[in-house]
């Protein structure tokens, strides 16, 4: 599922990822331990071949896009967030957000984000359910979310490892509004 869509919000805008907007900021991103230490993908190292793959497979997935988002007059993306596991006879998705440019940390371009594509999968996927997940530690994703108008639901204890011993998964949802 590759819409063809920009999503704009103040101080930037998303569009879904394509392989020619791979650059070298984004793979050694995903490898910076900083960067990837709440990330799954931390456990492998990051080439540009399997991110090619992993963008490719996301532009081919019928569950799936995944957003590139841009800071207003950058010409490089700075960060991902990935709508996934979209399910239209449900209306349940999952969303990720991953800012690999630590220079955008802390101007709220994740939630900023987080709550353009959270809108647009309400209104234009018909999602009625949106779930989030974030280590107890990752206390910038959780914050992330909340802003971006999820509310928790539920904590996973040893769900994942986090640095040798098993973590809790916080559990966010954002719901399209009953009329």
């Amino acid at each position: 599922m590759s819409p063809e869509i920009v999503l704009s919000f103040n101080g930037g805008h998303l569009r879904p990822l394509k392989t020619k907007d791979i650059h070298d900021g984004y793979i050694s991103g995903l490898n910076d331990r900083e960067v990837n230490r709440y990330l799954e993908v931390r456990h492998t190292v990051q080439t540009e071949q399997s991110v090619f793959k992993f963008v490719q497979d996301n532009q081919q997935a019928n569950d799936a896009v995944l957003f590139g988002i841009w800071r207003d007059g950058a010409q490089s993306h700075c960060g991902t967030l990935r709508l996934h596991g979209i399910e239209q006879s449900t209306g349940r998705a999952h969303i990720g957000v991953c800012i690999f440019d630590k220079s955008a940390w802390g101007h709220r371009i994740g939630s900023k984000a987080i709550a353009s594509v959270t809108k647009w999968a309400i209104s234009h996927l018909n999602m009625r359910d949106i779930e989030a997940g974030a280590y107890a530690e990752n206390i910038a994703s959780q914050k992330a979310f909340l802003c971006a108008g999820y509310e928790w639901r539920c904590d996973i204890p040893g769900k994942f490892v986090y640095e040798g011993k098993p973590t809790v998964v916080k559990i966010y949802v954002a719901r399209k509004a009953a009329n």
